[in-house]
Order: C-alpha cells, then sequence, then structure tokens
C-alpha cells in the first residue's frame, strides 16, 4: 500500500525496531536542519562575492540540509516525516523486506536510525569534512567536492531516478532538482568529477548496503553500527581520498564556476 499524510506520524508513534519509543530528538532533528540551513544561506550570501572552493564546500552542507528539511520535516505535500515511508514501502522494501519483522512499519528504517544516518552523515561528514579543509586547506580541501558527489549520487538514485520509473512525487524530490545539476556543475569545476561521483557510490554501500544489512541481517547493535559505518563512508573515506590525491604539484586546482 503507498504511503499516506498519516504514514510519516504512525511510525514516530510506533517507535524504533529495538522497542523503544521515539525520542523528542528522533522526532525533531530535521528542525534543526531547517535552522542550520537558513543560517548557513546566510551566511554564504553574504560572502557570495569570494565564492571560493571552501564556500563551494559549505554549500554542500546547506543545500543538503535544506534536502534534509524536505524528506522528513514537511514536504512539498505538507506531509509530515514523509521520506521514511515512502523508503520502508518502496525502495527499501524491495531491498530488505525480507528481512524485516512483518507488519513493523519502522523497518528497514527506523526514526533511531534515520536521525543517526542524517545527522552524522551531513552534520558530522559533511561538516567536519569541512572543518578540516578549512584549517588545512593543502590537504583536505578536495573533501568538499566528493561531499557534493555523495549529494549528487544521491538526488539522482534516491529521488530523481525515482520519479522517472513511478512517475510520481518523492520527498526530497523537488530539492534535488536544484541539488544535482548544481553539484555536477561544482564538481566539473574540479579535474576529478568521477573521483566525486565514486566517493558518492561508495558512501551509499558502505552506509547503506553493509550498514542497514549488519543490523537488520547480521543483528549488530544499531546505533554503534550506524555511527561506524556513516563516519567512515562521509568523513573518514573523503577525508583519505583528499589526503591521498590533493598535493600542490598534482595540478588540482578550482576555476570559478560563476
Amino acid at each position: 500500500m503507498a504511503p499516506i499524510a498519516s504514514s510519516g506520524p504512525e511510525i514516530l508513534a510506533y517507535g524504533n525496531l529495538d522497542g523503544t519509543q521515539t525520542s523528542w530528538l528522533e522526532a525533531n532533528w530535521m528542525y534543526l536542519s531547517w535552522a542550520f540551513a537558513l543560517f548557513g544561506l546566510g551566511f554564504l550570501v553574504a560572502r557570495f562575492p569570494l565564492r571560493d572552493p571552501l564556500w563551494h564546500g559549505w554549500l554542500a552542507v546547506v543545500m543538503y540540509c535544506f534536502h534534509q528539511a524536505e524528506e522528513h520535516a514537511r514536504d512539498f505535500r505538507g506531509w509530515r516525516y514523509a521520506f521514511v515511508p515512502a523508503l520502508n514501502q518502496g525502495f527499501g522494501k524491495q531491498l530488505f523486506g525480507e528481512a524485516c519483522p512483518p507488519g513493523v512499519v519502522s523497518c528497514p528504517l527506523d526514526p533511531k536510525m534515520t536521525l543517526i544516518i542524517n545527522t552524522v552523515a551531513i552534520w558530522v561528514g559533511f561538516g567536519g569534512c569541512m572543518v578540516f579543509a578549512t584549517l588545512y586547506p593543502d590537504r583536505f580541501l578536495f573533501a568538499g567536492s566528493l561531499s557534493w558527489g555523495t549529494a549528487v549520487v544521491n538526488g539522482v538514485g534516491g529521488h530523481l531516478l525515482q520519479v522517472l520509473l513511478t512517475q510520481s512525487y518523492n520527498p526530497g524530490a523537488v530539492q534535488s532538482v536544484i541539488m544535482v545539476p548544481l553539484g555536477l556543475y561544482i564538481i566539473w569545476g574540479t579535474k576529478r568529477p568521477w573521483l566525486c561521483l565514486a566517493n558518492g557510490l561508495a558512501f551509499h554501500v558502505l552506509a547503506f548496503g553493509i550498514g542497514i544489512n549488519l543490523v537488520l541481517r547480521g543483528h549488530a547493535p544499531e546505533a554503534a553500527t550506524t555511527i561506524a559505518f556513516n563516519v567512515l563512508a562521509a568523513l573518514l573515506l573523503p577525508l583519505a581520498i583528499s589526503w591521498a590525491v590533493k598535493h600542490p604539484s598534482d595540478g588540482y586546482a578550482y576555476r570559478p564556476l560563476w
């Protein structure tokens, strides 16, 4: 059965796979993303004349916070917490349905896993990459472009492709119409756009293909496993790639994008 307007609140009321009730943070973290997005946008607008590599990297954090707001706060239909039931009853059911207990609406994603994935991958991962890029630009400046690769892969595979296949809206699709072309434009300003996209694919394999499978099929601890794989995929992997490929003599450079 396709999700309806009450499906998201039903999942929040149902609680988590471990039997715990949905916490205040699990139900409301996405409004903090709204605040981060609006504050970050104001900061970037004020520094718009600069538009250097750091500016473009922080833009990835801001854009994805807006993406989270459409997915998990209110989508363009006004539905609350709409992405999780859309995934659980759609693509997620196809991938993980046999590992979910019958009749459990909070599977494969429950409010706890959704909170951890989004806050660790974006706030800690994307944001952490940019902190390192700001402090040590000679080694980690490329990490911001790698985060853009993750955003592009998510927008295409998780949203725009689903729109084409189903001929219907999904939460996050409208913002992806903006985020994906912008991200492609930015990573094409580097000399390694395909490495950026490969990093995005690697993130989804690690965080979703392996991490969620370990939780659902391997019965690994949900919180610890989800945190570990999202830190690995969104923070440590792009920092390692940036460290390995970025060297002053390798010809890597940003050109002004607009």
